[in-house]
């Protein structure tokens, strides 16, 4: 006699349901009883099995949306990430796909290179066959696309992401014509510039920058935009001083500051010549009194022009929603 109740009510009686559900075939009721698991407890080897029922069944959006809840786990060994590849393939996600494979081959040491080009392979041969067979519907995005600048800017940042769906090579040719148009906003090019750095794109690229002076830059030399060395300077000036004292306003002034370096990309090194004083402004935005400890009296001119340069910014990012 057992006590586990008839009636599905706990984890483990769900997952019985669901292997029973599979065997007979009924595939669909048995992501019914495994969604009912993964929603009392969120564990990878649920994860894992539902992700690939959900591919059996053709539920690629599915399968992305809660193998992404998990992305580290997929990242952590070469066979979870090749499935994980898979199911971004499966969505058309080749800028995607592409930029973890690069990541993963700049980084290789434990001899798995030969199966990693293999897997950079068959995207490109996935990609290849989507060129041939979709060519509508790449023609219509690229429309779209092209037309970026007849949109308002919060429709564009939503519109600009799709790109991601495109073959890498018509990706790369957009994008580097959302990158000179004025009427798209900077943080939306800034996302194609990131983009293009995530693929290491060798070749110069020319982008408009917030200032409206063109560019030029190598993607494949460049950082994202928190790599940067005045970023993490800043952080760890935040951190130290906030961190013990008041880390909700520590939370708060990170989450504006990593926005604002997105507005700043690629060129935040080149603005930002003290790191403290930008720090300071921050905390000065937010808490004027815990600021005066810092004398900022001394620095009264040097940080008003990081202020109008920070207002700047904040004005820059209300447009996206305005």
């Amino acid at each position: 006699m057992t006590n586990k109740i008839p009636f599905p009510k706990n984890y483990e009686r769900f997952i019985e349901l669901g292997q029973e559900a599979a065997k007979q075939g009924d595939l669909v009721e048995a992501v019914g009883y495994y969604e009912q698991a993964y929603a009392i407890r969120q564990d990878f080897p649920l994860n894992l099995v539902l992700v690939n029922m959900y591919l059996e069944i053709d539920e690629n959006d599915q399968a992305l949306s809660l193998a992404s809840e998990m992305k580290e786990h997929y990242f952590a060994y070469l066979d979870y990430m090749e499935l994980y590849i898979q199911i971004l393939i499966q969505n058309h996600m080749f800028i995607q796909a592409h930029s973890i494979i690069n990541e993963r081959i700049l980084m290789e040491q434990s001899g798995e290179m030969r199966k990693l080009i293999s897997l950079k392979k068959k995207i490109r041969h996935v990609e290849l066959m989507y060129q041939q067979f979709e060519v509508s519907k790449i023609k219509e995005l690229k429309e779209e696309l092209l037309h970026l600048n007849t949109h308002n800017h919060y429709e564009q940042l939503a519109i600009v992401k799709k790109a991601g769906q495109l073959p890498q090579d018509e990706f790369i040719a957009i994008g580097k014509k959302i990158l000179l148009d004025d009427q798209v906003h900077n943080l939306v090019r800034s996302w194609i510039l990131e983009e293009l750095v995530s693929l290491h794109v060798k070749e110069e690229v020319e982008f408009l920058w917030r200032d409206n002076k063109k560019y030029t830059v190598i993607p494949a030399a460049v950082g994202m935009p928190l790599d940067c060395a005045a970023y993490q300077r800043i952080l760890l000036f935040l951190e130290k001083e906030l961190i013990n004292d008041d880390p909700i306003l520590l939370v708060d002034i990170m989450e504006e500051i990593r926005l604002h370096f997105a507005l700043l990309y690629p060129l935040a090194d080149e603005i930002i010549e003290e790191p403290r004083l930008w720090a300071i402004s921050y905390i000065i935005s937010y808490n004027h009194s815990i600021a005066q400890k810092y004398q900022i009296d001394e620095k009264r001119t040097e940080i008003e022009k990081i202020q109008k340069i920070q207002s700047k910014i904040r004005f820059e990012l209300e447009t996206m929603i305005l």
